[in-house]
This record gives structure tokens, C-alpha cells and sequence, in this order.
């Protein structure tokens, strides 16, 4: 497996920056991947890392830089991280990720803080490859270890300001040092700001991707005796983008429909916005510009975070606890129809019961999103430091997260939405004063044990054998909310064939829930369905039901490491990766919300060199069988409206490929570095499904089976496509080379990277796919001779290259066909960054 000892090009550079400094040589880079330190080179382990100065050396600021540079890393700006295709599809609650983030061992539910500003971070470890013994909590492709700076005992700090492009500027700072003897402590902040979104606004609203945001730490740490120290740690985000979770640089680039009636999907359950509209989308000719009424937004609030972590060194034993806590509240919302249309308008309309006209209809959308998320985790663990062959480590663990996910849709200014009648009755129904014609929401809570042991066994100099057992036991329970108000022709025609009074006239509204879900007028209907049979409908307008789970499973690691000499370290491991099962709810009342547990067997050959501290090569051939993979498939929920939910999938695929990563010296002053990731996915068991974006199956790489359906949909199978964000090929390479002058040094860098094709889900249409790109990089860095000064200059993506990091495409309309929303990489960015240390 890859691992490149990611420290050795910033401590040569360092070393460089002195008059008179030896021949460049590669550095020990010290980890804590196994949950005890050790060199990388020595850790049987797939891992990359980065510390703090080969951040600033590369240009490392965000999440999606690092899965730029991380060999089978793949990442989309909506908090979603996959590694060698093994990922998370959806964020709707029940569900969990497959790679799990740990910040200085305690586990956390987003990966924000992989973006933390590299002053407060000591080292990013990326574990690839199942973690299912030291690391249990649903780490079955991985995990990143997020390693903070701590306290020292000598005073010191250090103060950085950033300028760029987009009005962008930064703050950081970071001082600590003593308070009195054996008690030390650590204080810093950021304050950033980006005032010119990414994604230009031709209409009267704001652009896409500005922001606000600052960051708060505090620690205190304490010799507690001679053997004991004890640390507390404090943290606080707090963000006011416009953007957000789920929307983040998303652009249509498609034409309006102007058409339709009605929308698509869920949409459908109001009328079409852009009917008759004479507007152009912008983004048809330039992805970067919309049009738009309304703001997106992305705000963090009510965050905190507290962790504490007690080592007590008792000789031959270390005892570890780590525990943390960590609650927000994020909302994200923004424009839906896309357009900056105002002003409501009438809308002839017809209906095998007569015509009507539609009064006071708004073309006036706006979607909204919520997450308000607390947990907390408790962690002891003991590991033998005794001299001997053999070596020991165990402990147990807990988790407790509870989670709410209101989300929906809605439109404004439409007094009809918002006063609706019973579909049941004709009466009027619970109010809706907020507008939503599509309103979910999930409850979720979890807990979770583990017991782990691990042992290291020295056969001789030469041989280790390494294995270990997990026990883990989860437990979730939660409710699943949904409520569909109508207003369209399709409900005016339900009402007609129903025989409630004065249902031909577009000038009402009707709480659809029951139809949508069930097909028929009253919760009867729905009770009727085994599938729906603990559905309670709410006086509050809606339906919800109860969902709980518990699943537990036995992994582990066997492994063989091989050390014929101190530079060389061969290994063949096997791991048994688990993710517990889930459901999606906040998602429409799914008609099959359960998915079983997630399972991998993986099986690994790496090989990890270095030759005279000048040349490094770490390699690995992988191959995974994966069994129960979860997949979200969007499904129509009710055909006479087109409304749209999600079902739950377990497939199975396979994974295998190859990860190289190298470092090379070949001079003083000059080094260079590259990666290369091959990746073969595939499908093995998976059919058969309607694709609704392409129903009949016509798309390109679409493979049907059966005969056509009634409805003249065709069924396809999914055996032999890839699995998403699981690019085939993706290569990168950085060079630095540095000149040293009486008053400092001058490192002038560059990066390329090329990733291929991806999916974004499990269809093999076009339409789904994100093309493959280049981005490139450059930086000069100047450092005084005393190294108390920093400056550099920064250009990102140099060629402005447009890029998609997933395209997902509508279901089909008969005017434009399917309408494609991308995920925009960033755009050229450029500026520089002065530090200052003390």
C-alpha cells in the first residue's frame, strides 16, 4: 500500500533553507495509525500522511485538496468522502458513513475538519483499507485521523494572514506555552472570509460560495504526577456561507422547461415555475453563473466541542481514555426553480373534467435543509510497552449521536399552499404556514459498543505476525416523518374522480400525504399495506412511523509483515470490514427504507522501500469482496403524480487495484513526489431496477432486461457497473525545488493531478457521470534564515479548468429531456500568505 512519509519534503526543505545543510534524506514520519506510535515505514498499514508544514508545501487547505492528492480518495463538496469506492450515497438520516473521521482519536459524524487550517493541525493520517479493529466505528473503507497541535511548556506562536482573489482574507492565529509549572495551555483562532462567491449571481440575489467564518480552541493540559497526563480540549466553528451541505457549487446547466404544467418528480406536486418563462439559464453558457432571486445559505450554529484525553504511563503499560462531545445545528436552503422570477401569474389548465384557470400561482421556490446532530464517545484502551516479542493492545468503546433532519420543499407568496383541504374529507386540513408542498423530517438515535484486542507478535527479527478481533453491537430506533401538499392539475383530477365537492377549479390546494404514499384517500389505505402498517397520522398534517434496528458483528485483522533490513517492509493482510445497517428516513416515507449491514473481506500485499534516504516507493495490490453495499435508488412513489422516493438497496461488488506513491532526491534541493491509484469496480449482484431519470433504458451504457414494462419503463440490471466516486485511474505529481541565499531560502512548486471518469451513482448512464480532469498548481515559498518569516505565493487550478465532481440528471421532460445538475470544483483561485512565528 501507498505511504508516503509525508514529512520528509518539508523537513528537507527546511534543512535546505540553511547555509550549509547535508544532502537531502528522507525523514521518519512518526504515526499513530495502530493507536501507539510508530514510524510510517514500519506500519503495515495503507496510509498517507501530512503534517502541518507539507500542507503549507503543497497547498493542502481544504477536504477536496487532500482527496485531490490522496491516492484512491475521492471526495464531493456535500460531506460525502469515499476511498477505493467505498462510500456514502446519501446523507439522509439512519444511514452512516464508510469512512470515518477521528479528531485526535475521537470519532466525528463530518469531515469539516479535515479543512481545518493547517496552524492547528499536526499531522492528517489517511488510513486506506477496512479499519475494523482499532478503528470500528463504521470504518469499512477507511479512516482519517485528524491529529491537533498540543500545549508545550515553552512559550510560542505564530500569526498568519492570507489575500486573494474573490475578496477573500484570512486570519490565524496560535499561541501557547506554560501557566505554571506541569500545567500548559493553548489558545488560537481563524477568522475567514471569501465576500465574491465562486458562482456568479446575474439576478437581484447573492453569489454561490461566499464566506463567513470563524474558529475558536482552547486546550489545557496537566502533568497530573509524575505518570499522568491529562488533556482538555475546546473547539467552536461557526459558519454564514452561501452555500451549504448538499448545494455546494451545484449548477444547473441545462434549459429551463417552459412547458410543463407541472414539474418533475416531487416538484410536480406544484406547478411548473418556468412555465412560460422567456428567461435563459446562464449557466448553459458558463456554469459559474445562475440567476437567481434567492441567496443559498449554509450556516453553522450552536456548535461545540469538547474532548478529553488521560494517558497514564505505568512503565510496561499505557492506559489511554478518550472521550468527547460535540452538538450543532446547520441549516441550508436556497433558490429551487432556478430563476429570478417574481410575481404571480394564472395558469390555463385542463382536465378530463373540465378546465380551469389556476389563480395566483408562484413561481416563487425555495428548498430548505436541517441537520441538528449531537453525540458523544467514550474510549479506554491499554497497550503494553514491555520488552519482548510480543505486544498487546485493547480496550472498549461507546457512542451515543441523537439526530434530526427536517428538509423539504416550498413555494412562497401562495396563500392556496398554505391553507389546504383533506383529501379525505374535503374539509379544510392542518395549515401549512410556511408554503411546503414536500416537508420530511427524521429522528434518529444510536448507540454503539465495541470491545477490541490486538496483539504484534516478533517471530524473529525478520517476521510479526499481527491479528486482531472487534465485537461490536449497534442499536437505532427513530421516526420518519413526511407531508405532500398538492396543487397541480394531476390533484384536481384525483378530487374529481373522488367526487369531492369543488374539485375541478385550480384554486385549492390538498395535503396529499396519504395519496402519495399509499395510493388512496385515508390513513386506511395506508394501514391496509403491511409495508405501511405503523404509519399514525399527525394532527399537525403528515404521516409518521417508527423505525429500529440492532445489528452486531465479530472482525478483525490477520496479518504477515516481513523486515529483511531497516529500510525495507513487506506485508500480506487480511481484514473484515463492517458497516451496521440503517434505513433512510427524512426521505418521503420510503416504501423500503431498511438496508442490512455492510460487510468486506479485503485481502492486501504492500511494499514499502526507501534506498539511501533518497528514493522512496510504497506500493500495494488490493482486492475486496464486498458484500451488502448500500445503495439509495430513487423509485416513483405514486405514478398518477410522479412523486418520488427513496428505497434502500444491499448490493454486492468487487474491488481490486494497485497504489503506488513515491519520493524522489535525486539532487540536492530538488524533490519530487507522485502517486498513481488503478481502480476496478464492479457490480456483482444487482437486479432488477427502473432507472427514472432513464426509464426506457436508451441511455448509453443502460442495460436492460425483460420485457418492457406496462407503463413501457424497462427494468435493467446493475451487474457490471462501476460503483460510484471510484475514479478508474488517477495520477498525481508535485515537484519543489529550493535555492538558498544568506537570508533565507526560495522553494518554487508545482502539482499536477488527472483524475478519470466517475459515476455518481450506481447507473452507468452518461448522464452520470463526472468527465475526467486536470488541475494544476503553483506555489513559491520564501522563509527567512531564522525561519521566524513565511511568505508565499499561491495560484490554484492555473488553467481555470471547469471541472464536475458528480452530475445527477432529472427524471425526462418531452421539451428539454433530462435537465443535469453538476457539482463545480473551484475555479482558479490565486493569492498569497504571510506567516509570522515567535
Amino acid at each position: 500500500m501507498a505511504g508516503v512519509s509525508a514529512v520528509a519534503l518539508a523537513s528537507a526543505g527546511s534543512a535546505m533553507a540553511q547555509a550549509g545543510a547535508p544532502p537531502v534524506m528522507i525523514e521518519e514520519l512518526v504515526v499513530t495509525a495502530e493507536k501507539r506510535e510508530a514510524s510510517l515505514q514500519d506500519v503495515p498499514v495503507a496510509i498517507t500522511a501530512y503534517t502541518s508544514e507539507k500542507r503549507d508545501l503543497l497547498g493542502v487547505a481544504t477536504v477536496e485538496d487532500l482527496a485531490r492528492m490522496t491516492p484512491s480518495l475521492s471526495y464531493t463538496n456535500n460531506d460525502r468522502l469515499s476511498i477505493r469506492g467505498f462510500g456514502r450515497l446519501t446523507n439522509a438520516i439512519g444511514t452512516d458513513p464508510s469512512v470515518a473521521l477521528y479528531s485526535d482519536g475521537v470519532f466525528s459524524n463530518s469531515m469539516a475538519d479535515a479543512s481545518t487550517p493547517s496552524l492547528f493541525i499536526e499531522r492528517t493520517e489517511v488510513l486506506r483499507g477496512p479499519q475494523g479493529t482499532l478503528y470500528g466505528r463504521n470504518s469499512i473503507g477507511g479512516a482519517l485521523n485528524i491529529i491537533g497541535k498540543r500545549p508545550t511548556e515553552d512559550f510560542n506562536g505564530e500569526v498568519r494572514a492570507t489575500l486573494g482573489n474573490y475578496g477573500v482574507w484570512r486570519t490565524d492565529a496560535l499561541v501557547r506555552g506554560s501557566i505554571v509549572d506541569h500545567l500548559r495551555f493553548l489558545l488560537g483562532g481563524s477568522l475567514e472570509r471569501r465576500e465574491e462567491g465562486f458562482i456568479h449571481n446575474n439576478g437581484p440575489a447573492g453569489d454561490t460560495g461566499a464566506v463567513k467564518r470563524y474558529m475558536l480552541e482552547a486546550q489545557v493540559e496537566a502533568d497530573l504526577g509524575e505518570n499522568i497526563v491529562a488533556r482538555l480540549r475546546y473547539t467552536k466553528f461557526d459558519w454564514d456561507d452561501s452555500y451549504g451541505v448538499g448545494n455546494v457549487f451545484e449548477s444547473t446547466i441545462s434549459p429551463y422547461d417552459t412547458t410543463a404544467l407541472v414539474g418533475l418528480g416531487n416538484p410536480a406536486l406544484y406547478y411548473n415555475a418556468t412555465l412560460g418563462f422567456s428567461g435563459v439559464n446562464p449557466a448553459i453558457a458558463d456554469p459559474y453563473k445562475i440567476n437567481t432571486n434567492r441567496t443559498n445559505y449554509g450556516k453553522l450554529s450552536d456548535h461545540n466541542r469538547l474532548q478529553a484525553d488521560v494517558t497514564w504511563d505505568l512503565g510496561d503499560l499505557t492506559v489511554k481514555y478518550l472521550g468527547g462531545f460535540q452538538a450543532y445545528t446547520y441549516d441550508t436552503g436556497g433558490d429551487q426553480d432556478g430563476t429570478a422570477r417574481t410575481g404571480n401569474f394564472n395558469v390555463p389548465a385542463a382536465t378530463p373534467f373540465g378546465a380551469y384557470t389556476a389563480a395566483n400561482v408562484s413561481p416563487d421556490q425555495a428548498f430548505f435543509y436541517q441537520e441538528r446532530q449531537k453525540w458523544f464517545s467514550n474510549e479506554i484502551n491499554v497497550s503494553t510497552n514491555w520488552d519482548g516479542p510480543l505486544q498487546l493492545i485493547g480496550g472498549i468503546y461507546q457512542y451515543h449521536q441523537t439526530y434530526d433532519q427536517p428538509q423539504g420543499l416550498r413555494v412562497i407568496g401562495d396563500p392556496t399552499v398554505q391553507n389546504p383541504i383533506s383529501l379525505a374529507t374535503g374539509g379544510l386540513a392542518a395549515p401549512n404556514p410556511e408554503g411546503n408542498y414536500l416537508k420530511v423530517d427524521g429522528h434518529l438515535e444510536v448507540d454503539s459498543y465495541a470491545a477490541f484486542t490486538q496483539f504484534d507478535w516478533e517471530l524473529n527479527d525478520t517476521w510479526k505476525i499481527t491479528g486482531g478481533l472487534r465485537y461490536t453491537k449497534d442499536e437505532k430506533e427513530g421516526t420518519d416523518f413526511a407531508r405532500y401538499v398538492s396543487r397541480s392539475p394531476t390533484t384536481t383530477t384525483v378530487l374529481a374522480l373522488g367526487g369531492v365537492p369543488g374539485a375541478v377549479g385550480g384554486n385549492l390546494a390538498v395535503d396529499f400525504t396519504t395519496f402519495v404514499v399509499c395510493g388512496g384517500p385515508t390513513i386506511a389505505t395506508c394501514l391496509a399495506n403491511p409495508i405501511y402498517s405503523n404509519l399514525t397520522q399527525l394532527p399537525t398534517g403528515g404521516l409518521q412511523r417508527k423505525l429500529s434496528g440492532s445489528w452486531d458483528a465479530v472482525t478483525g485483522t490477520l496479518g504477515l509483515q516481513w523486515k529483511p533490513d531497516p529500510d525495507t517492509n513487506g506485508y500480506l493482510r487480511y481484514s473484515r470490514g463492517y458497516k451496521s445497517g440503517g434505513w433512510v428516513a427524512s426521505n418521503g416515507l420510503s416504501p423500503q427504507p431498511y438496508a442490512d449491514p455492510e460487510y468486506v473481506d479485503s485481502y492486501e500485499l504492500g511494499l514499502k522501500k526507501t534506498w539511501g534516504g533518497r528514493l522512496q516507493i510504497n506500493s500495494a495490490l488490493f482486492y475486496n469482496d464486498y458484500q451488502g453495499f448500500q445503495t439509495p435508488l430513487t423509485v416513483v412513489l405514486n405514478p398518477s403524480t410522479g412523486s418520488t422516493g427513496t428505497q434502500f438497496l444491499n448490493l454486492d461488488a468487487k474491488v481490486w487495484g494497485l497504489e503506488v506513491e513515491g519520493q524522489w532526491s535525486p539532487i540536492d534541493n530538488l524533490v519530487l513526489s507522485a502517486s498513481y491509484a488503478y481502480l476496478n469496480t464492479e457490480i456483482q449482484k444487482g437486479c432488477c431496477f427502473v432507472d427514472t431519470t432513464d426509464p426506457k433504458a436508451l441511455q448509453p451504457g443502460a442495460r436492460p432486461v425483460g420485457a418492457p414494462l406496462a407503463s413501457g419503463a424497462r427494468n435493467q440490471t446493475l451487474v457490471g457497473n462501476q460503483l460510484p466516486l471510484a475514479p478508474e485511474n488517477k495520477f498525481n505529481l508535485n515537484a519543489n525545488y529550493t535555492w538558498q541565499f544568506d537570508a533565507g531560502s526560495l522553494t518554487a512548486g508545482a502539482s499536477y493531478t488527472y483524475t478519470d471518469d466517475q459515476q455518481t451513482t450506481i447507473f452507468a448512464s452518461p448522464l452520470y457521470t463526472a468527465p475526467s480532469n486536470s488541475l494544476a498548481d503553483a506555489r513559491l515559498i520564501w522563509k527567512d534564515g531564522e525561519d521566524r518569516f513565511t511568505v508565499i505565493g499561491f495560484v490554484k487550478n492555473l488553467t481555470d479548468e471547469v471541472a464536475y465532481q458528480s452530475s445527477t440528471p432529472t427524471v425526462p421532460s418531452p421539451q428539454v429531456g433530462n435537465r443535469r445538475t453538476v457539482k463545480l470544483n473551484f475555479p482558479r483561485t490565486y493569492g498569497v500568505e504571510f506567516q509570522y512565528r515567535f
